[in-house]
């Protein structure tokens, strides 16, 4: 189906998402006029026929009609309203088969009558004011949005937020059923998958009935048949339900004992194999069969919150296991919600996480909860799932008609997502406490904003949860002090203490680049700054001259949606590096963005660095103890400067590739304090220790061409404890920088050399990423100003489906090293954004299933440097190894 949006991309009534810079050109239309009226022909036919799949609609007891519309709409069906709908995020289901004509000579005529969200919205903003305001007004100026999107049940962001645009589309978003009921009809089904004791497992199947109202059977007799497949054997149970012939709905429900030993436990990413197994449900009667197919695994889940010295704990016991949690935060999949459901986007978006070592994702409460394919996918790959209820940062109305909308939104997307075995943790709202908090809209002196929020997530949303779902846990809001909140009121705590539950944290003041700027809290579940993507990306969309662009263009400071965001990016590259300016607008944008990507993964490494290092310990005060990093976001919706670690078009960014280092398994981590004392920490998720280990600190001189590591300091025969961080030793940098070989002072020691660490095995395997030390800023280092560099592109050895490998021999050192190809050419590479500290590196570039012939792969492939875009030297063109003459 699509949305109004959609249609009118299709009708050329507006450009296509991203095509201009003016996004108030995309939703103009949308209340321009107050309705849209579609109209459809129905599929039932009319008339007698022969077919006993078109006579179905005739011969049954009752006719549903069931969708779901964004959001909403009055549907008539042959001129008589069957209903109407106002929550995007619920179901609806109609009786038709009154209004339905059997006539051949006459069609039934389904008309659909949708009004302007931002209007309605609008409007029922105005008559809630005539009570008390229920804030915020409006979203910022800069967000060049619309208002009052709190006041409706629809997807929050759509009316704009930080990272996108407004697009408050309307239509029918998922897919519409006609469903002939002869005297029963599954009308929705979920499962619970517990452990008893430690010991065998429990599989509770519950199934929603609509019974027609004229059955042939009086009464209906019904199976119920569970059935589980492993790969031994079959686990099976029946069960017989009566229902009386005037019954309309009916919730049946039966239990399937499975023995431990049957089945294998689901692990999340990195710790173990993701078992899946088919359940099979059939319901069963005289005139109808109707079979389910579900894929489930078996695990538990535990949200740890107990004593500590001060506070409590805060993290997830998976199958009795500590886990930290490693991952990012995922946005709408689309900013039209009827195009988030591309399987292959889905799967390309969610791999990318597991190749990052991610184990966990939260779906932020702003967007949608998103569609099975999604949690299919994310069961799939062990990545587990903090799943938010749909409100975000604001308050909300707690009319009676608001309420139950919410109770029957929560029933049904409970009901849909507790039988996947990815989600772990239900959360009520995004900041929201956090805005009562701080006084973010002027309400802090109100009490009623305090009672709607003790309404709404507390008395409506918690119970509703916690009854229909005891199988995982739920906290009433992110951030927040999880139980000790729960046990002192709810709200009116420090959301954002270090001492309980998770915090969301961001600083755009100070370096980002300076670990001991980073708080030490129990979960950090936000967290991040901005980067511009590529410049592929704004390529495939702006229809402005790509000359034109720039970091101070028109089209940029209108995607900067984060107030003051730009002169905010620009002071952050700023306390690490000197921005290059020429007469090339082109080329100094490029440099713009490819020092935006480093300066963003460089911060968000040590942010994430930081809060594994203090998994393990608590600091003088009592912070520490951290067990989950959720970085701030995995995606995008649209070409502009955002958080996202993979753009719009599924480029990873530079942070998503440095992710995939500081999210290993094993990781050796600095910790420079001002003092120059280095304390050096061995952090694994390994759930058995490592024995014999090897750190090695080695020093390199980086202002010079030839010259050998130095090899500073051995540390053998090291033990890396299992699941914990390890504080191997604390150093003084000036003693292993080696004033007489770096610079003639500490001061000029710190801008001629850097400091790697390497972490071997017992047999010299490097088990770790290679982590460095700056010992001072780059923009205060010393590059050599030319470097003897050959890069040659040659088939990968060994790679039966397709790929090259990059190798780049440098006669000096080059820092954040990037491999550039436009974004026709898909693929990956095996690194991006790393040092070549001496000698050779070699890249390895996987393009399966795609092809490229390797002449056009190594013509371009662009290779950019931190010295390059300082310098005005020409580099030596690319090899290509293999190419024909």
């Amino acid at each position: 189906m699509k949305d109004l949006i959609g249609i009118l991309v299709v009708l050329s009534c507006v450009v296509d998402f991203g095509e201009n810079y003016l996004n108030n050109m995309w939703h103009v239309a949308l209340y321009q006029n107050d309705t849209l009226y579609s109209a459809f022909e129905t599929k039932i036919p009319a008339g007698t026929y022969t077919s006993a799949v078109e006579n179905i609609f005739w011969d049954t007891n009752d006719v549903k009609y069931r969708f779901i519309v964004d959001t909403f709409a009055t549907i008539t069906l042959n001129g008589q309203e069957i209903g109407k709908t106002s929550n995007m995020f619920t179901r609806y289901s109609f009786d038709i088969k009154d209004y339905l004509m059997n006539d051949k000579n006459k069609k039934n005529l389904l008309n659909v009558t949708i009004d302007s969200a931002v209007k309605v919205a609008e409007s029922t903003y105005n008559n809630h004011a005539k009570n008390y305001i229920v804030y915020p007004k409006c979203v910022p100026d800069a967000y060049n949005g619309e208002c009052h999107v709190n006041h409706i049940r629809k997807m929050q962001a759509s009316f704009s937020w930080d990272w996108g645009p407004a697009i408050p589309s309307s239509g029918i978003w998922r897919d519409v059923e006609i469903i002939p009921i002869i005297d029963v009809h599954v009308m929705d089904y979920t499962l619970d998958v517990y452990q008893v004791n430690n010991k065998d497992w429990k599989v509770n199947v519950t199934v929603l009935l609509e019974l027609a109202p004229n059955s042939p059977s009086n009464p209906i007799s019904s199976t119920l048949q569970i059935t589980l497949e492993n790969l031994n054997t079959t686990i099976t149970k029946s069960e017989i339900f009566i229902f009386n012939n005037g019954d309309k709905r009916r919730i049946i429900s039966t239990t399937l004992d499975v023995p431990k030993r049957a089945v294998f436990r689901w692990w999340p990413n990195g710790f173990g194999q993701q078992h899946l197994y088919n359940l099979m449900i059939n319901v069963d009667t005289e005139h109808t069969h109707i079979k389910k197919i579900k894929r489930i695994g078996f695990r538990t889940v535990e949200l740890v919150q107990e004593p500590l010295e001060n506070g409590l704990s805060f993290y997830f016991r998976i199958n009795g296991v500590p886990i930290f949690a490693k991952g990012s935060n995922v946005i709408p999949i689309h900013i039209a919600p009827e195009k988030s459901t591309n399987y292959i986007y889905l799967k390309n978006l969610l791999w990318s996480a597991k190749e990052a070592h991610m184990n966990m994702l939260r779906v932020w409460g702003g967007g949608v909860y998103e569609s099975e394919k999604f949690y299919d996918i994310a069961d799939a790959l062990g990545i587990m799932i903090w799943q938010d209820f749909m409100f975000a940062c604001a308050m909300y109305p707690t009319t009676s008609d608001f309420l139950d909308s919410v109770r029957e939104e929560v029933v049904q997307n409970v009901w849909r997502l507790k039988s996947h075995t990815s989600v772990v943790l239900w959360a009520g709202n995004n900041e929201n406490e956090a805005a009562l908090y701080g006084n973010w809209y002027g309400t802090g002196k109100d009490q009623v904003y305090r009672d709607d929020y003790i309404k709404l997530y507390v008395n409506v949303i918690k119970p509703e949860v916690e009854r229909l779902d005891k199988t995982r846990p739920f906290v009433v809001s992110s951030p927040s002090n999880g139980q000790w909140a729960d046990d002192n009121g709810w709200i009116g705590t420090d959301p954002y203490s270090s001492f309980y539950g998770d915090i969301h944290y961001y600083n755009y003041i100070n370096d980002g680049w300076n670990i001991n700027n980073y708080p030490r809290p129990r979960f950090s579940s936000e967290y991040g700054i901005q980067s511009l993507p590529s410049i592929h990306t704004f390529e495939s969309v702006t229809k402005i001259p790509i000359e034109d662009l720039s970091k101070d263009s028109k089209f940029i400071k209108h995607r900067q949606h984060l107030p003051d965001g730009n002169i905010l990016m620009e002071m952050m590259i700023e306390k690490n590096f000197n921005i290059p300016t020429s007469s090339n607008s082109y080329q100094d944008f490029e440099n713009y963005i490819y020092l935006s990507q480093i300066n963003q993964a460089q911060s968000v490494k040590v942010q994430t660095e930081s809060y594994r290092q203090a998994r393990s310990s608590f600091n003088d005060i009592g912070e520490g103890f951290t067990m989950g990093a959720l970085y701030w976001q995995l995606n995008d919706v649209w070409q502009a400067p955002t958080w996202s670690s993979i753009d719009i078009d599924g480029r990873w960014k530079i942070l998503h590739n440095y992710a995939k280092n500081f999210f290993a398994p094993i990781i050796i981590s600095p910790r420079l304090l001002p003092t120059n004392d280095l304390t050096i920490f061995i952090i694994s998720d390994e759930l058995t220790p490592r024995l014999n280990c090897t750190v090695q600190i080695n020093v390199h001189k980086i202002y010079m061409e030839n010259n050998p590591k130095l090899i500073t300091q051995f540390y053998r025969n090291i033990s890396v404890p299992a699941n914990a961080a390890y504080e191997l030793t604390t150093i003084k940098l000036n003693d292993i920088l080696e004033i007489d070989a770096c610079g003639g002072s500490f001061n000029e020691a710190k801008k001629k050399c850097i400091v790697e660490l390497i972490l071997e095995n017992s047999s010299g395997d490097i088990i770790a990423p290679p982590n460095y030390v700056y010992p001072t800023s780059p923009k205060n280092m010393i590059l050599p100003s030319d470097c003897n560099v050959i890069a040659s592109v040659g088939y990968a050895r060994g790679n039966t489906t397709g790929g090259y490998q990059i190798e780049i021999e440098s006669s000096c050192t080059l820092l954040f090293v990037w491999l550039d190809l436009p974004g026709y050419i898909v693929g990956r590479f095996s690194e991006n954004g790393f040092h070549i500290l001496r000698g050779s590196k070699t890249i390895h570039f996987d393009n399966s299933p795609f092809y490229i012939n390797i002449q056009a792969f190594t013509r371009k492939l662009n290779i950019i440097t931190l010295g390059d875009i300082y310098s005005t030297t020409q580099r030596s063109p690319i090899i290509c190894i293999g190419c024909l003459d």
